[in-house]
């Protein structure tokens, strides 16, 4: 689950959580989850769960995101022609 890395990145921006929040949830430095975002080290699926948990989603939700389809409006779900658009409200930081 390497790849997990640059996708839970962006999920933590999205929630405007800092790398040292996570980490501190975890039980682990700041270092080393900055070492699972930037995809040096190997994930398990334990610790993804976990993530996931303190990111407010799911595995599948991480391991399936695609920034193409973040909107920058408001944290609301619209529904058009049977797609469901999650918008996320993006920090200024991010922009």
């Amino acid at each position: 689950m390497r790849a997990a890395g640059k996708k839970i990145k962006k999920f933590r921006e999205l929630r405007n959580f800092t790398q040292g929040y996570v980490a501190e949830r975890l039980g682990i430095s700041q270092s080393n989850y900055a070492r699972i975002e930037n995809e040096d080290i190997g994930l398990s699926e334990d610790r993804l769960l976990k993530i996931a948990d303190i990111l407010g989603t799911d595995k599948e939700s991480i391991l399936g995101f695609d920034e193409r389809y973040v909107f920058n409006f408001s944290n609301n779900e619209h529904s058009t022609n049977n797609n469901i658009v999650h918008q996320y409200q993006i920090s200024r930081e991010i922009k």
